[in-house]
């Protein structure tokens, strides 16, 4: 699945998610290297996190290279023992194993299915001579308010630990217009840079997007994080664009809130 990415760039982001599982930062670099699949469970019930938060109210199925993460209270993981990886990864499965197995039968919904994918390297990208990078949050914030509430808010642009704006230029450096587009990551971990991207609703499929988050990439890359991209499982629009900036399909994660 991700046979393009170096050894190194996969082992890091294995120690990454182990940190984030609050694991020994081996624990999941050491199943990887037992070879074939290798299943990790995780109970929330068991873990001595002053920073758990909600986990205990959380259920994760994450698959990632070789290895799959079940992640969640010790009577969701054991009911998941006996489901294969490829069934357990669809999310009407964990919120069915919620419904029949938990202490208030129905009380689950889905977070989301996505897919995972990482960059080792910054795609070629022409600059442009119609679009200037801008770091300003206010073009962001004006983006964000162009945009409708549901895109904006699940992007979550102006929330990020860095972003990038395309704004429309004259070539000389003098803007003509509102930002188009946007980009930005959240670093992960101090590992991971978690990118997200949004793009004005008039101005879609006109690659605004796959340029800003071409830029966004070489920023990652530049404060030594490995980017990291998410899509909706089945979003082609996401997808294609992972796949024209270089990003590898490693995996993927589906999350349910348990009520």
């Amino acid at each position: 699945m991700a046979a393009e990415l170096t050894q190194h760039l996969r082992q890091v982001v294995l120690l990454a998610w182990s940190r984030s599982f609050g694991l020994d930062d081996h624990l999941l670099l050491d199943a990887a290297e037992r070879g074939g699949t290798q299943r990790v469970e995780i109970f929330t019930d068991d873990l001595d996190r002053t920073d758990a938060g909600d986990d205990g109210h959380i259920a994760t199925f994450l698959r990632l290279f070789s290895v799959s993460v079940v992640y969640g209270p010790r009577w969701l993981v054991e009911a998941a023992r006996p489901v294969h990886d490829e069934v357990l990864a669809v999310e009407s499965t964990l919120i069915r194993l919620a419904t029949d197995y938990g202490d208030l039968p129905g009380a689950a919904r889905s977070l989301g299915e996505t897919t995972l994918y990482y960059a080792d390297d910054s795609p070629q990208v022409e600059p442009s001579t119609t679009l200037a990078v801008s770091f300003e949050r206010d073009d962001v914030d004006a983006l964000e308010r162009a945009c409708p509430a549901d895109d904006a808010t699940a992007a979550a642009i102006s929330h990020l630990d860095s972003t990038v704006a395309l704004v429309p230029d004259d070539g000389q450096g003098t803007p003509t217009g509102e930002a188009v587009a946007a980009s930005g990551f959240e670093e992960w971990e101090n590992l991971v840079a978690g990118i997200s991207t949004l793009v004005h609703p008039d101005l879609r499929l006109r690659g605004l997007g796959s340029y800003a988050t071409a830029v966004t990439m070489d920023e990652a890359f530049a404060a030594g994080l490995i980017p990291q991209w998410r899509a909706p499982m089945g979003h082609r629009a996401a997808e294609r664009l992972a796949d024209r900036l270089g990003f590898v399909l490693s995996g993927s994660q589906t999350t349910v809130l348990l009520d």
